[in-house]
């Protein structure tokens, strides 16, 4: 059976990769938003052409970033060590990126740094490394 604890780990994963999907949408939504007042305020379109495909181009980045959370959330899922390494960095990434946040004491950002420690400290317990480690199914197999 499925610690609690992975199948936590595995929806915090989906929730950041939800998150971040929505981030990338609005990202591209104000990236064409922004390139078509560029256009209207001035009659060259380079700053247009520039803002359309830098709201793309960093729409799309965290899309693929999205994506790959969903994976890692799968990954989690499906018992792959992998995964949970990967969720390890990712959460460790996660926090050095929100500690300038936490200066200005941002709830959101407090709770999303815990969040990330909370997955790291039990993912580097002995136990989900030893649950994760382990090749065969300890379910009987039929004779």
């Amino acid at each position: 059976m499925r610690p609690l604890g992975v199948t936590l780990s595995a929806w915090f994963e989906f929730l950041r990769a939800a998150l971040i999907g929505l981030v990338a949408l609005g990202v591209m939504f104000v990236g064409g938003v922004a390139s078509r007042l560029a256009a209207l305020a001035a009659e060259g379109n380079a700053m247009q052409r520039f803002l359309a495909g830098f709201g793309k181009f960093v729409g799309m980045a965290l899309l693929i970033y999205a994506a790959f959370q969903l994976v890692l959330g799968l990954g989690l899922l499906l018992r792959q060590n992998w995964a949970r390494l990967l969720t390890m960095f990712f959460c460790g990434l996660g926090i050095l990126m929100l500690l300038p946040r936490l200066v200005h004491l941002r709830p959101v950002s407090l709770l999303f740094t815990l969040l990330n420690l909370a997955v790291i400290i039990y993912l580097a317990l002995p136990e989900a490394r030893r649950y994760f480690e382990q090749k065969e199914s300890t379910a009987p197999r039929p004779a």
